[in-house]
């Protein structure tokens, strides 16, 4: 055996020691750090603009094409589609079993099923964009605007900000960077209309003149002998002063008609701005900047902050650029948070083992722990595993589970010492005694932690690491338990009783407790009803409390950060948007808590959380603040209060202030769809629903798909008047495009940068929808000139409601109902009201409609299903392990008793201490019944390698249950120990997954004691012959 092996070559247990140390500390070194686990993505987005049409057209002629190519992808899971008026915004979300192998195979075949559907496109339609980013997270976000006093303009912060985003590209280890509010730049050509009309020109002849005067093509190539030459034609744009010079038309008397005599030409930014952004009241730019995986975030950092530096030092004085999230300072601080819970565990457990085993044990498990340790960091390195807060609490909570086979083992060969056996007959006898139940233990733990380390999707990718994490260190705390462990123990126990008399040396003497323990058993041996019945009635207390728990998806945690969306009715201009954040940002700014808030305007804001998803892009109405506070302990306050204050003085808009919650991403706390095919029923439906929703207590705003569209101005023109001017209605609709929207004629190279020179209507003509009818529309005349013709004169405007986006799920029109619910709150619990009130008044739906519940239900319901997917596989494997252990289907049954107390024990603990049942304390519970089961297969296998015991003798089976229950007790504890920190820790994550564990384990012992040992005895009475109560012959008295 390799123990006794490395016993009698002790160089070969210090090569090994030294090739462990050498090995696991290169692989700390070298081993990605992070602050949180990185989401695998499933999820991407494709984005159409058909300017000018409407919703149903936009559904019917962009969006059902790209749906039909789409759904021959068999690895969709869901392809979820909105057509608003002239865009087509597409998400998708792949099946959560892919391999991360097969997902660029499928991203390639998603793009090549995009472009074949752009080819069914109406005219006028754009090309689709495809963008899976959207769910990446930024390692920094920096800052770029003026200082106090400086006026900088738009365009040159966004040349700044574009210069460092490709410097932050070309960092090693960048994975993209992006900025946020950059301006979009163009020439613009304002002609004042009746300049043109006078001198009979339209839009379009404007923008012709322009494009053809625009030379960028290539003027052909000389070849002869002894020379070979290019040929260029001078005159393409390279000035505003070159713009203005070129001659549009040319009257009979020969005067020329120049660009300057029809309007201005100046650089500007398009208008209205699609994006803005203010960094601290002040407009600016932001630029988020991701690492890739499997980087080292604080090396990354340190260089980033190098090109920082000098980017800084290169910017003029006026330009203020400040980092504003370094993703590299939360990960040092959660990292060492979990480290320092870590160290307080193992100081606990080898406390208890001072006081336990002795001190020459605790240095047994103090040796191993960091072999254990750096042999983990090895593998975790090899499989591209990360160090994060998930996988580093992964390994505290393997630490109170693999010092378990370590403790059994040290006191198992200190009582062979003690009873006279050479070391190497006490390690070969040990290890051949413990062989079994530490392997059955482990395998039994591993399969109790399975469902989470196989679970697939992003909730899998979150809570994942921890099980995998406990996995490999239990299968190397395991390994060292067989091979090394008694080797340390052989050679550091002492050998003798009188060496191990004192405290320090031997462990503390039971005593009293160990006297009480035994007359406990005697009596449970003796009452074996009475003791089952009264060990049985904590776990079913657990599980009768299961009903008074608050069902919970993932928990908040405390952070020093928030942030905030507001959202205008639609229809408002970015100005109104930017006339309101001014207000908030003033507010938030006064606040003594907050320490800065950045805005951005008309899209999502940069994420600094893995879990935060970009879903807004090229909507006016819509704006997003990132907060930083001073204190994350107070933050949770700031934010409820902030809620009621910004509701009651901003009625006019949605504010929502959102803390930073765990796992994977949810886009509302409460989500309600409604499928049916028409939309005028859906959305009748929907108003209904959001009137309940509102009525719900704790839910703060509500929000439908299916709402009121915004004003639009539409004209009823008459087509008998369009025919007597020779117009149709397509040229009246093209004019008021050119003329409002403008027509593109060519283009300025500035550098890299290409800015279209655009030709439309100057903005002072066309403020008001009077100005606009006053438009006039270009009439050609027998000569060739063009006269206008007042919009007015055809026919007469209107104010009407556009028309609602229309929502599609796989294919079928749906109502989405939205609730956000009060910070702190559970969303179970406004959900429970809500069901009430529909199940005591429900909303009629017609035949064909149906409701389905999403949001934070769903999400939870689909890791549960995750999870629970393989059960069948992994329960069939525990039995197995089990009846293989013990080879007794009695004594599996035994065990197989225990599992269930143990859950039930883990659901006490919980109700004791009033913790929500999410999915943390979900698997905490799974997790308990692999480590309780653990104390009961240490004991039935001792009992089975007694005699008496397998009699049924009370007295063999107290005897063996009293040598088992001191280390019993100080794995217990240690076990606790290993957990105390994380349930201590006080946050909102990981105490509710820790006591399910602790608890349970701790309460445990009294089914170890007081459960099995009569159980036992039963089944094994039953196992024998019965004997008859009168042998054959005798007379009874």
């Amino acid at each position: 055996m390799l123990a006794q092996l490395l016993f009698h070559h002790s160089r070969y247990f210090a090569l090994l020691i030294i090739c462990v140390f050498a090995v696991g500390l290169n692989s700390f070194s070298n081993i990605p750090r992070q602050e949180e686990p990185t989401l695998t993505n499933f999820a991407g987005t494709i984005t159409t603009f058909y300017p000018g049409a409407t919703p149903d057209r936009v559904e019917a002629l962009v969006t059902k094409p790209l749906e039909d190519e789409l759904r021959k992808i068999s690895e969709l899971n869901t392809l979820q589609s909105t057509s608003s008026t002239g865009v087509s915004f597409l998400n998708i979300r792949l099946n959560d079993v892919l391999p991360d192998a097969e997902l660029e195979r499928v991203w390639s075949e998603i793009r090549d099923a995009m472009t074949d559907a752009a080819t069914r496109f109406p005219p006028g339609a754009g090309a689709p964009s495809f963008d899976n980013d959207r769910l990446q997270s930024f390692t920094a976000i920096v800052a770029i605007s003026g200082t106090a006093g400086a006026e900088i303009p738009r365009s040159l912060l966004g040349r700044l900000a574009e210069d460092f985003a490709d410097q932050a590209r070309n960092l090693p280890g960048t994975k993209f960077a992006e900025v946020f509010g950059e301006p979009v730049e163009e020439i613009r050509v304002a002609v004042d209309e009746d300049a043109m009309i006078s001198r009979g020109l339209s839009l379009q002849q404007v923008a012709a003149a322009l494009q053809a005067a625009d030379a960028k093509i290539a003027s052909g190539r000389s070849t002869g002998a002894g020379m070979d030459m290019l040929i260029e034609l001078a005159g393409d744009f390279d000035s505003l002063t070159r713009i203005r010079e070129v001659i549009v038309n040319t009257s009979a008397n020969g005067s020329a008609t120049r660009i300057s005599d029809l309007g201005r030409v100046y650089k500007t930014e398009v208008t209205p701005p699609p994006s803005m952004v203010l960094i601290e009241g002040k407009p600016g730019m932001l630029i988020g900047v991701a690492m890739e995986d499997g980087r080292q975030v604080d090396r990354w950092a340190a260089q980033f902050q190098v090109m920082l530096d000098d980017f800084t030092e290169s910017a003029p004085a006026s330009v203020m650029i400040e980092k504003t999230f370094d993703q590299s300072t939360y990960a040092r601080s959660r990292l060492a948070e979990v480290s320092q819970n870590l160290a307080i565990g193992i100081t606990l457990v080898l406390l208890v083992l001072l006081f336990t085993l002795g001190w020459r044990a605790a240095i047994v498990v103090a040796i191993i722990l960091p072999l254990c340790g750096l042999i983990s960091i090895v593998v975790m390195e090899r499989a591209d595993m990360a160090l994060h807060q998930m996988s580093i609490c992964g390994l505290i909570v393997a630490l109170g589970l693999l010092v378990d086979g370590s403790i059994v083992m040290t006191d198992e060969v200190r009582k062979r010492l003690l009873e006279g056996q050479s070391p190497y007959e006490a390690i070969a006898d040990s290890v051949k005694r413990l062989r079994v139940p530490l392997l059955s233990s482990a395998v039994t733990t591993i399969l109790a932690f399975m469902p989470m380390a196989i679970m697939p999707g992003p909730g899998g990718d979150f809570i994942g690491a921890v099980a995998q994490s406990v996995i490999i260190m239990l299968i190397a705390s395991t390994l060292l338990a067989l091979a090394v462990t008694p080797v340390l123990a052989a050679w550091l126990l002492p050998r003798t009783a009188e060496a191990s008399r004192h405290w320090y040396t031997g462990g503390i003497n039971s005593g009293r407790a160990g006297k009480a323990l035994s007359t406990a058993l005697d009596w449970s041996l003796h009452h074996p009803a009475a003791a089952i019945a009264l060990s049985l009635s904590l776990p079913i207390t657990g599980f009768l409390s299961f009903s008074t728990l608050t069902a919970q998806f993932f928990p908040g945690t405390d952070r020093d950060q928030m942030y905030i969306q507001v959202k205008l009715a639609d229809g408002r201009s970015i100005d109104d948007t930017l006339e309101l954040v001014t207000k908030l940002d003033q507010r938030l700014r006064s606040d003594a808590l907050i320490q800065r808030v950045d805005w951005t305007l008309g899209e999502s804001a940069p994420p600094f959380y893995y879990n935060m998803y970009r879903s807004r892009e090229g909507i006016p109405s819509w704006a997003e603040a990132l907060v930083m506070t001073r204190d994350a302990q107070q933050t949770d306050d700031l934010i409820r209060s902030l809620q009621i204050e910004l509701d009651r003085s901003h009625p006019e808009a949605r504010i929502v202030v959102k803390g930073i919650y765990q796992g994977p991403p949810v886009s509302a706390p409460l989500e309600i769809e409604i499928h049916g095919p028409n939309l005028a029923v859906l959305q009748q439906l929907g108003d209904q629903l959001r009137q309940r929703m509102d009525n719900t207590p704790h839910v703060i705003h509500t929000a439908t798909d299916l709402i009121g569209g915004a004003p639009k101005v539409v004209f009823h023109l008459d087509e008998e008047r369009l025919r007597l001017a020779n117009l149709q209605l397509v040229d009246a609709a093209t004019a008021l495009n050119d003329a409002l929207r403008g027509r593109v004629g060519g283009e300025i190279l500035e550098g890299t940068e290409r800015l279209p020179v655009r030709v439309r209507l100057s903005e002072t003509d066309w403020g008001t929808p009077d100005q606009i009818a006053d438009i006039r529309l270009p009439l050609s005349s027998p000569s060739g000139t063009v006269a206008g013709l007042p919009l007015s004169a055809l026919g007469r405007p209107a104010l009407e409601p556009s028309q609602s986006p229309i929502t599609r799920l796989d294919g079928v029109r749906i109502n989405t109902v939205q609730g956000f619910i009060t910070r702190g709150v559970l969303p179970e619990e406004a959900l429970k009201l809500l069901k009430a009130d529909l199940e005591s008044n429900p909303i009629e739906l017609p035949p064909g409609y149906k409701l389905v519940y999403g949001g934070d239900t769903d999400e939870r319901a689909e890791v549960v299903e995750n999870i629970m997917a393989p059960m069948g596989l992994i329960l069939s494997a525990l039995l197995a392990t089990i009846v293989l252990t013990f080879n007794s289907w009695r004594l599996s049954a035994v065990a197989v008793l225990v599992c269930a107390c143990s859950m039930g024990l883990s659901l006490l603990s919980l109700a004791i201490f009033q913790y929500p049942f999410g999915i943390m304390s979900m698997i905490g519970v799974i997790g308990s019944i692999g480590v309780s089961i653990n104390a009961a297969i240490i004991i039935m296998t001792a009992l089975q390698a007694s005699p008496g015991a397998m009699r049924g003798s009370p007295y063999s089976i107290r005897t063996v249950v009293m040598d088992s229950s001191r280390h019993i007790v100080s794995t217990t504890v240690t076990t606790f120990g290993g957990f105390l920190p994380l349930i201590l820790e006080g946050n909102q994550f990981w105490p509710p997954f820790a006591m399910a564990i602790a608890g349970g384990v701790l309460l445990s012992t009294i089914i170890s004691f007081f459960l099995v040992p009569p159980m036992f005895m039963l089944a094994n009475r039953l196992r024998l012959p019965r004997r008859p109560l009168f042998k054959m012959g005798e007379r009874r008295a």
